[in-house]
């Protein structure tokens, strides 16, 4: 994206970059490391793209919070950790603005997905509370959202799935639907549990993880409305807020794709040139760039500058992906045959591709494996009554098998660990990684089996798989 032409959000990014150039300390000190003058003012666009990316290593964990954050920190009113899932848990002082920008998008999530403005619903939230960010921040969006004329009723009870059950019995009769605020494990685990699901009017609003479409019309049919539309993915990261949103015409547009090679290709830019039923597709999402400025770097990674307590510039966050205004999104529909989904999208929106975290989640012989590779395979309808869909990458525990690196993945509850089920998800993991990945397709014909992770299955909560309830993909 070029701040040369008229970009959303440019003028504020280079507003919030020019304030903490002029008054922050820590950001001054971090301008002298990458050599750029901290008394030069910052007045234009090529200003603002000089500016050396931050990072949590480079910025977050290499200053002192007390200069880190705006003379006016008193004006932060809750200070969260992050749940860990890229590394040592971190801290972060927010606002009441933070607030307000999340109430403003789920706003227009609620009303689409649930009319919650007229429907009345009991709100869910499974985010935990406690410490992180993301339980409290939905509780708080929440009360506002309750506030504003939302007909919601809020239920904290955390990821115990017997609590969410206790409490949906309990007030059910009080409302006419359920919204359920989920990590995708642990709505997995809801939906896992037929007599809580049954004749409910159910939908979910997921985050902290990216989610295949063959895994959305799996949980829909477990919602008995297999062509409906009732899940929404929201994104985001600690360090710089809840960001994107899915809108109805984002998940008709990635629906479709997923059936269509030739639409992926021209819409998100995926190739599939080893055939097969893999599907890779990013995450789709629109955005509000008055309150996240986001731009794509030269390698592909995703940078984002944002105000508040404590502002960050061009901070990235390992998330690979593209910006693409709603004009654009319209043209590549256009090209890929299908003007009818054109015409439902947002021309004057900003949307943007997350293809997920970079962060490596194993090498195997030398090649770089990332979740994505791997979680089409974990996820195929053909392991849907056996496995979660919760797996990880650990160091071999087998040297008789040679094999670099385990792929350990979680059974559902009542299920044993069988070869059959081992050997065919070995297959379809290889399947999956020859085909996402040219840089495994080559070790893989040099080596063959030794350069093949052996499956490891486990049972239903196992430590390792208990946690927080965002998937690790690497122990």
């Amino acid at each position: 994206m070029s701040m040369h032409q008229p970009v959303a959000g440019a003028d504020r990014a280079l507003r919030v970059a020019e304030a903490q150039r002029r008054g922050n300390r820590a950001y001054r000190r971090f301008l002298t490391r990458n050599g750029i003058d901290p008394d030069r003012p910052l007045t234009t666009p090529d200003d603002f793209l000089a500016l050396p990316p931050t990072s949590k290593a480079s910025y977050r964990h290499a200053e002192p919070l007390t200069d880190l954050v705006e003379p006016a920190v008193f004006g932060a009113d809750t200070i969260s950790e992050s749940s860990g899932s890229s590394g040592t848990p971190t801290f972060w002082p927010r606002d009441r603005a933070t607030m307000l920008h999340c109430a403003s998008m789920f706003d227009v999530s609620l009303r689409e997905l649930a009319q919650t403005d007229y429907r009345p619903a009991l709100v869910v939230v499974t985010f935990p509370l406690g410490p992180y960010v993301g339980g409290t921040l939905m509780y708080d969006t929440l009360l506002e959202l309750h506030r504003r004329g939302h007909r919601i009723l809020i239920a904290t009870p955390g990821m115990d799935v017997d609590a969410v059950a206790r409490v949906i019995a309990e007030a059910e009769g009080l409302v006419e639907q359920i919204v359920i605020f989920a990590y995708p494990p642990v709505a997995r685990d809801i939906l896992d549990r037929p007599k809580l699901v049954a004749n409910r009017d159910i939908k979910l609003v997921l985050g902290g993880e990216p989610m295949s479409e063959i895994v959305r019309q799996r949980n829909h049919a477990l919602l008995g409305d297999p062509e409906g539309d009732r899940i929404r993915v929201v994104y985001g990261a600690t360090d710089v807020g809840f960001v994107g949103y899915e809108t109805s015409a984002t998940v008709a547009i990635r629906r479709a794709a997923a059936a269509d090679p030739a639409l992926n290709a021209s819409v998100f830019g995926v190739e599939d040139a080893q055939g097969g039923d893999h599907v890779h597709q990013p995450a789709f999402v629109q955005y509000r760039p008055e309150a996240t400025f986001v731009e794509r770097d030269q390698d592909g990674y995703l940078l984002f500058t944002v105000g508040g307590v404590l502002p960050l510039v061009r901070y990235r966050v390992n998330d690979r992906g593209d910006v693409l205004a709603g004009s654009k999104v319209v043209e590549r529909l256009v090209a890929g045959g299908r003007p009818d989904l054109a015409a439902v999208v947002d021309q004057t929106g900003m949307y943007l591709f997350v293809a997920g975290r970079s962060d490596v989640s194993a090498i195997i012989s030398g090649a770089n494996i990332y979740p994505d590779f791997v979680r089409p395979a974990v996820e195929h309808i053909s392991l849907a009554t056996r496995l979660t869909g919760k797996f990880y990458f650990r160091p071999a525990t087998d040297d008789g098998d040679h094999a670099d690196v385990d792929l350990v993945a979680e059974l559902r509850a009542g299920q044993d660990a069988d070869q059959e089920t081992a050997a065919h998800l070995k297959q379809l993991v290889i399947a999956s990684l020859r085909q996402l990945s040219a840089e495994y397709r080559i070790v893989h014909n040099s080596r063959g089996a030794v350069a093949e992770p052996r499956v490891v299955l486990l049972p239903f909560g196992t430590d390792g798989f208990d946690t927080d309830g965002k998937s690790r993909t690497v122990q």
